[in-house]
């Protein structure tokens, strides 16, 4: 057997949604579904500026999610709250968030109404 050199590996950082385990035959089967994380400048420029035809920034991602209670920024940097602990991935220095929160910050957007005439 050959061993590895584990002088150039990187931590793996990575969040699961589902897990299912199956046996077959003596044979397990692990299927893993793989759940992505985003910045807020991602949230911002890939989702909530085509969603909503606004301009989103990261800042502006950042606000609604401090007024939302999901995040804090107590010594500069953006960090979890409790609340917001279970959608954030905070395992590199640059905190990024489950796709979840893009409807969480949808529904807290003043819903405008628009007439047929």
């Amino acid at each position: 057997m050959m061993t590895q050199n584990t002088e150039y590996l990187q931590p793996l950082h990575f969040a699961t949604g589902n897990v299912e385990v199956s046996q077959y035959r003596g044979i397990t089967t692990v299927k893993v579904e793989w759940r992505q994380y985003l910045t807020a400048t991602e949230i911002a420029h890939n989702h909530l500026s085509p969603i909503t035809g606004e301009k989103w920034t990261h800042r502006r991602v950042n606000k609604m999610l401090e007024v939302m209670k999901y995040q804090q920024k107590p010594y500069g940097h953006w960090q979890p709250t409790i609340k917001g602990q279970h959608y954030a991935d905070f395992s590199s220095p640059v905190l990024k968030w489950s796709p979840e929160v893009i409807n969480l910050i949808l529904q807290q957007l003043p819903q405008q109404l628009s007439l047929a005439v």
